[in-house]
């Protein structure tokens, strides 16, 4: 094999199961093992691979409410409110959105007291102008990957 687009193939077997090794990930690219090494050390440091990492089901460990919340936050409160957004664990997304909104988070909580809680608690920051909860009825797709084009 060549080493054209090497990066992208090795991106696109760690979508598939990120816990093949270095060697499993060489056998089946047909290169070596340390090319394989010496191409995913280059992508982290590149910030492309940013790491490998565990897709839990959440509802299985009993949290079984997940809400989507948007808020409407106070210009120069911007950062205060991401700040106390970081604080809680269950916000396992958050992202700095455009149109009504300002910031969108996603939260995976054990019950409706739990989300109520957290949601509640945000809501009453003086840079939070306005919010507005969906919770997830059924997810149709999570964690979806993008088919890397090849150079």
């Amino acid at each position: 094999m060549t080493y054209k687009n090497l990066s992208h193939k090795i991106l696109s077997l760690l979508q598939e199961d990120g816990r093949q090794s270095v060697r499993e990930l060489a056998e089946r690219l047909g290169v070596s093992a340390t090319t394989i090494g010496k191409r995913l050390e280059q992508l982290e440091q590149e910030g492309i691979l940013r790491g490998v990492t565990a897709d839990i089901d959440y509802d299985k460990f009993g949290y079984s409410y997940m809400a989507v919340t948007r808020f409407k936050v106070q210009g120069d409160e911007f950062s205060n409110v991401l700040d106390l957004l970081e604080q809680f664990p269950q916000l396992t997304d958050i992202y700095e959105v455009t149109g009504n909104y300002d910031i969108m988070a996603i939260g995976h909580y054990k019950d409706r007291t739990d989300m109520n809680r957290v949601v509640k608690r945000l809501q009453e920051h003086k840079g939070v102008l306005e919010s507005n909860t969906s919770m997830v009825l059924n997810v149709l797709r999570e964690h979806g990957h993008i088919p890397l084009e090849e150079e």
